[in-house]
């Protein structure tokens, strides 16, 4: 039944509050500051974020970073993953490579050595929590429902979290796949009410509008029609961003173009040509759109961040920095996989 008496309604939200002012329940935060600042803290019940993006423009990547990070902070959180996009395979083995510094090849065709089976072992550990679940293949949207009804059936004091990569992956049952997209929005709609903490992280692509205006930087800032099947996407959610990487659309020069005196926040990434007119920095920068944030204060405008992600040098070759790795001590080789 979907009715529901609205003393029994605000009686039940009102004991959640208190337990969030008591320290009885917490956000689940996502470790990403100005995410965490646009969801009033991070995730909450019924919570529902979403991440779009072109392909290739990292949004996975920014999904697999939150994943990581309520694994270690949030260890007690179940979480369920459907990976439609990736086989778990792929993720595992992407994994391995950002965590060894290896090639895909290295690891597959190389015999591994004594400290390469350490590194390998502390990239595995934590895939196998008891905690995580995945749906490793795209389904139906009534699957989909069940499978996560399951799990808050089986989990009715825990904290949830689902994640879906990519959503216009779901199995297309019906006339078409805007049409499966809908019936698995409508869904999540229900479930996100079905359990006292259950929240959502949902990816999306962008169309090809977006690519449209790539020539005219006035219109180069993302909008709501660049979302693929945009219209109950950007209803459902409670906070969307769109992140974007200009050089990956052969923006070379500039990105955007705005009043000099705009984005305080983001300096460091602003180039200034002649006039009282500047633009961001297109090379080796992602940025971060907030289409949406319901609940934020309406006095904060920072809805723009930035990230350097590589710096070119004076061959114009694009230079990283490579992470390294220190493993523990006293591990047992024979436990590596």
């Amino acid at each position: 039944m979907a009715l529901y008496k609205s003393k029994d309604l605000t009686n039940k939200t009102v004991k959640l509050i208190n337990d969030f002012q008591q320290g009885k329940i917490t956000p689940i935060t996502t470790g990403i500051d100005h995410l965490d600042k646009a969801c009033l803290g991070g995730l909450t019940p019924s919570f529902i974020l979403g991440i779009a993006a072109r392909s290739f423009h990292g949004k996975t990547f920014d999904l697999e970073k939150i994943q990581k990070h309520v694994r270690e902070k949030h260890p007690d959180v179940i979480q369920v993953n459907a990976n439609w996009e990736l086989s778990f395979f792929k993720i595992l083995l992407r994994d391995l490579v950002q965590k060894t510094g290896k090639t895909q090849e290295e690891i597959l065709y190389n015999k591994p050595t004594k400290e390469d089976l350490i590194k390998l072992a502390e990239a595995c550990e934590p895939h196998r929590s008891e905690n995580i679940y995945y749906q490793n293949e795209p389904v139906t949207p009534e699957q989909f429902f069940e499978d996560i009804k399951g799990i808050i059936d089986m989990f009715p004091d825990s904290r949830i979290l689902v994640t879906i990569d990519n959503l216009e992956n779901i199995l297309d049952t019906k006339s078409n796949q805007k049409s499966s997209i809908d019936a698995l929005l409508t869904q999540i709609n229900r479930l996100k009410d079905m359990h006292p903490f259950i929240c959502f992280i949902i990816l999306n692509q962008l169309n090809d509008n977006i690519l449209q205006r790539i020539d005219n930087p006035k219109h180069h800032k993302p909008k709501e029609s660049d979302l693929y099947s945009s219209g109950q996407f950007f209803k459902l959610c409670d906070v969307l961003y769109v992140k974007v990487l200009p050089w990956r659309m052969h923006i070379r020069d500039k990105f955007m173009v705005f009043s000099k005196n705009s984005y305080e926040w983001l300096e460091d990434f602003k180039i200034y040509g002649g006039g009282n007119t500047a633009s961001f920095d297109p090379i080796g920068v992602a940025y971060y759109f907030y289409l949406k944030r319901r609940g934020s204060d309406i006095k904060d405008t920072k809805d723009v961040f930035a990230e350097r992600i590589f710096k070119e040098d004076v061959t114009n070759t694009p230079t990283f920095e490579i992470p390294t790795f220190s493993p523990e001590p006293n591990f047992d080789i024979d436990d590596a996989f």
